[in-house]
């Protein structure tokens, strides 16, 4: 079936401007005052609603949460979706993929992402938790179409992306504390390194 890009109505437009004012609440109410400050009471408020009307569009304050990381991770693929990370050497590829990253790791997505996966890290039934299995399955995959040229396994590829997300997270703590991260590029090419290192299996 072939899909077409047909506009949407007047009301299903309504709905989506109104749950785009509920996840953007949400990430303001996160970033001002962390994970605790975004109740679903002060979601609905902060939007002008009551939290009985914003059910109309999220049944719950964990399908707001769900839908942040779903967008996080739409981000993090259209940051990724350069020509520079399908061409070129190996190490041509590592140093444009550790600089999307970085890229990446600066916006407002991703900051609101880690407060909630931080804030259900102990509650392994948390909705949310499923859904970060699921992203881990699909960030492997893009590892997988960037470094096609790799042999190492599976595990080895996760055990990479582990350390250059734990470096570049933080690296951005530092930019967070100091303002201004000294030496990035430094840091980075270190990261860089250590990847060219993992992925070719050495």
């Amino acid at each position: 079936m072939i899909k077409t890009n047909v506009p949407l109505g007047h009301q299903a437009l309504k709905a989506q401007r109104t749950r785009e004012k509920l996840i953007n609440a949400t990430i303001e109410l996160i970033k001002e005052g962390g994970f605790a400050a975004a109740s679903s009471s002060r979601i609905a408020q902060r939007v002008d609603m009551t939290w009985g009307a914003a059910q109309h569009h999220f049944r719950s304050k964990e399908e707001i949460l769900e839908a942040i990381l779903a967008l996080a991770y739409n981000r993090f693929i259209e940051v990724m979706d350069v020509p520079e990370l399908h061409t070129g050497s190996m190490a041509d590829r590592i140093h444009h993929f550790v600089e999307r990253m970085w890229v990446h790791y600066q916006s407002d997505y991703c900051w609101v992402s880690v407060e909630i996966l931080l804030a259900t890290r102990g509650d392994e039934t948390h909705p949310v938790r499923a859904w970060e299995q699921r992203r881990g399955r699909a960030h492997l995959k893009v590892i997988r179409d960037v470094f096609h040229d790799t042999k190492i396994s599976d595990a080895k590829i996760r055990e990479a992306l582990t350390f250059a997300h734990c470096c570049i997270t933080g690296l951005s703590m530092e930019n967070v504390f100091e303002r201004k991260v000294r030496n990035l590029s430094t840091h980075l090419h270190h990261v860089k390194m250590a990847l060219q290192i993992m992925l070719s299996g050495l």
